[in-house]
């Protein structure tokens, strides 16, 4: 049985790679001399745009089956992105599931229905994400990071896919950074970052996949592999301090509680905070718990705290004390930036039916940090509006 999978995925990684024009990342970039795929990248990406920035942010979302809301989801996601010509995605990560359908206790690498991927040809690249997001969704590229249950299998695959098949999913390393001109010449970073080794504790680690042994192969899992890891961000933003947006893109989230000391639940992501905050980081994207939520800037932060976790994969856990967050709901987070670059407006949408309209539930203001010395957020929570000032 396990033969004929091989043979079947073997054949449909054949017609995926060659049966469409995909320019792959090769073609494009230079191959990094890196020993594995967590050595940062090692020169900035550069992008320029014209007019606006516009970008969709999401993660969780590769997981068929019951009670799952991919393709909703992926139906108003495709919507928006058409009326509103947006310029990119950012994918949070956790990008292929094993379904909701398996049976309680199914391996995660079950030959039939696993996580992850196993290659850059498997079978899940077509039917969870080419065949699933259209429009505008499948001309933009998905500025991408791995989740925990792209861990679980082979999150090498993932890199490989980019550099060998398909640069539009844009994962040329677990950790990257790219700088972005757009408008007025109003510049913006994006820090991608893979947080799994901040968010477990390793020591006690005994669930059964091969998160454990992929980070130990990669060195992640140790206090020289996660320090080494802050000294990168810390360079990182150091070099993109001029900047007039700097973002930071997590899979495992900061928003509410989240980026308190917990040696249990969240273990050391709290050890990132210190260097969003001294950097003024604009704000940090992140997925993982299943919901949409945001932390927005205050007197004792200037980051705003954004989760947009609830892409597709049954809805769940959820940070506990964030400044506003909705239960039971799939959606995405939209951004947009003006030309001037002066403020960024942001907007949660539901996309819990596919043949309905998407609905903004939440929406709001951010100002650039060079702009001004004090925050000013504009909320616009369903019918009412408030705007808070925190000097």
């Amino acid at each position: 049985m396990k033969l004929l999978l091989f043979f079947i995925t073997l054949i449909q990684g054949v017609i995926l790679i060659s049966g469409d024009n995909y320019t792959k990342g090769s073609a494009l970039y230079t191959y990094p001399n890196a020993a594995t795929v967590a050595v940062p990248y090692p020169t900035t990406f550069q992008e320029n745009y014209n007019g606006d920035l516009k970008f969709l942010v999401f993660g969780d979302w590769g997981q068929l089956g019951k009670q799952t809301g991919q393709a909703q989801v992926a139906a108003g996601m495709t919507t928006w992105a058409n009326a509103n010509s947006t310029t990119f995605m950012l994918n949070l990560g956790d990008n292929f599931y094993q379904s909701n359908n398996a049976p309680k206790g199914t391996a995660f690498n079950n030959a039939s229905d696993y996580e992850g991927v196993f290659s850059e040809t498997d079978p899940k690249w077509k039917s969870y994400w080419l065949d699933v997001y259209g429009g505008q969704l499948a001309n933009i590229t998905w500025y991408s990071i791995a989740g925990n249950h792209d861990w679980y299998n082979n999150v090498t695959a993932e890199v490989d896919y980019f550099w060998d098949i398909d640069s539009r999913f844009f994962l040329p390393a677990l950790y990257y950074t790219r700088k972005v001109t757009f408008g007025n010449g109003v510049t913006a970073a994006f820090i991608h970052i893979d947080t799994n080794p901040f968010y477990y504790n390793y020591t006690n680690y005994t669930k059964v996949n091969n998160m454990k042994s992929n980070l130990q192969t990669f060195n992640l899992y140790n206090d020289a592999g996660t320090n080494a890891t802050l000294k990168w961000l810390d360079d990182q933003l150091t070099a993109v301090d001029d900047c007039d947006w700097i973002f930071v893109v997590g899979h495992h989230p900061l928003v509410g509680d989240c980026r308190l000391y917990d040696p249990k639940d969240y273990y050391e992501m709290y050890r990132l905070v210190p260097y969003l905050e001294k950097h003024k980081v604009s704000a940090y994207f992140n997925g993982h718990t299943h919901e949409l939520a945001v932390s927005v800037a205050n007197s004792t932060s200037p980051v705003t705290y954004f989760g947009s976790g609830a892409g597709g994969a049954s809805l769940g856990s959820a940070c506990p004390n964030p400044t506003w967050t909705v239960p039971n709901t799939f959606g995405f987070l939209s951004i947009y930036i003006p030309a001037d670059g002066k403020t960024l407006q942001y907007q949660y949408v539901s996309a819990n039916t596919t043949n309905a309209p998407t609905q903004v539930l939440y929406s709001g203001t951010v100002n650039a940090q060079s702009a001004t010395m004090y925050f000013i957020t504009s909320l616009n929570f369903y019918n009412s509006t408030s705007t808070i000032i925190f000097l």
